[in-house]
């Protein structure tokens, strides 16, 4: 049976449904690796999106669960150039089944290249997957993904204890804080400062997540107050709510850093790290200096802003993702906060 991705623009690619047919509307972006495939499907930064794989042998991918970063697929539309119709030699769980199972839509046989040099050209974009050929119904979507992911996971005992404001939080995230011995508890994003009190945190972890970090602006108020009072870091989504909370600008990027080898450098130091990213919005150096917020990392390739420090509060933040650690940008990011979580002893800033 043939389907169709009919873009925000009115373009229309035609391919062959896998599964059965189910109509999705999501940002169209592209995915150019040829590994980690499976934790950037259950990657929650990537809730509702339409995902292109550039790798023409991607339904050969192995999937091991045991590396998946949520507990589902999070992608709301797969489609590869890859035919369906081959034989697929596959050890560990097969990329189709897992898609059936989950009832996320799938067309094979794409144009994958045409579509890439499009999103290249005019930026990442709303697009529909349906059985149907026409685009009626694109115009009237926007990313709303804000959602009160609640407390889903607690690490009862450790040494210190970590308070993970959950945006849509990787599972990667959780087993880094449990290795380092931390007590852990994850909490939503809704809640506010009485409440983080009251459970005495050492230190405090925004998370990364799906959506436009503006949706959380009725709540940037006290997430100020918590990075003002306890040793704070954020990450992806994260890093973006909390430049906004102090008062720096983001922007929509044309096409966003979404691979596991951006590099970036340390302007203090120039040393240049490769890191995880996966984000379509960037926080731009307007008024950063003003809000007492220092440029700690940029991009390689465009200059962009990779990362955060407070000039006065024990706050940094990153727009890549250091949720793995044996890699030496990982372990300086987790290691400079858990020193300052450790040096804290106890005491607060109270501003």
């Amino acid at each position: 049976m043939k389907g169709s991705l009919i873009l925000a623009n009115g373009e229309k690619f035609t391919g062959q449904w896998q599964g059965k047919p189910k109509d999705h509307i999501g940002e169209l972006i592209y995915f150019t690796g040829m590994a980690r495939f499976q934790e950037f499907i259950t990657d929650p930064a990537n809730k509702g999106k339409i995902v292109i794989a550039t790798f023409p042998g991607v339904l050969n991918s192995d999937l091991d669960q045991s590396m998946f970063e949520s507990d589902k697929i999070q992608i709301g539309g797969f489609i590869t150039q890859q035919d369906a119709s081959m034989p697929i030699d596959v050890k560990g769980i097969n990329v189709l089944d897992i898609f059936y199972k989950q009832n996320v839509p799938v067309l094979t046989g794409m144009d994958t290249r045409a579509l890439v040099k499009r999103v290249k050209k005019e930026g990442e974009m709303p697009a529909i997957i349906s059985s149907e050929h026409t685009a009626n119904r694109i115009s009237a979507h926007t990313e709303d993904l804000q959602g009160d992911f609640g407390t889903e996971y607690i690490i009862p005992n450790g040494n210190k204890h970590i308070v993970i404001i959950n945006f849509g939080y990787k599972k990667s995230l959780i087993q880094v804080l449990s290795q380092s011995g931390n007590k852990v508890t994850v909490v939503s994003s809704n809640i506010d400062i009485s409440s983080v009190n009251a459970l005495k945190p050492d230190g405090i972890i925004f998370s990364g997540g799906p959506g436009n970090p503006l949706q959380w602006k009725k709540c940037f108020p006290e997430y100020k107050k918590l990075a003002m009072k306890y040793p704070t870091i954020g990450l992806g989504l994260g890093h973006q709510i909390l430049a906004l909370a102090f008062g720096a600008n983001i922007e929509k990027m044309p096409t966003g850093h979404r691979n596991f080898k951006e590099p970036v450098i340390q302007p203090g130091s120039n040393k240049v790290f490769m890191s995880s990213q996966n984000h379509g919005f960037t926080v731009t150096e307007k008024n950063l200096k003003q809000n007492g917020l220092r440029v700690s990392f940029k991009n390689v390739h465009d200059g962009t802003v990779e990362g955060l420090v407070h000039e006065q509060y024990p706050v940094a933040t990153y727009q890549f993702h250091p949720e793995q650690m044996n890699n030496p940008l990982n372990e300086l990011i987790f290691n400079n906060f858990f020193r300052t979580v450790n040096e804290s002893k106890g005491a607060r800033v109270y501003a």
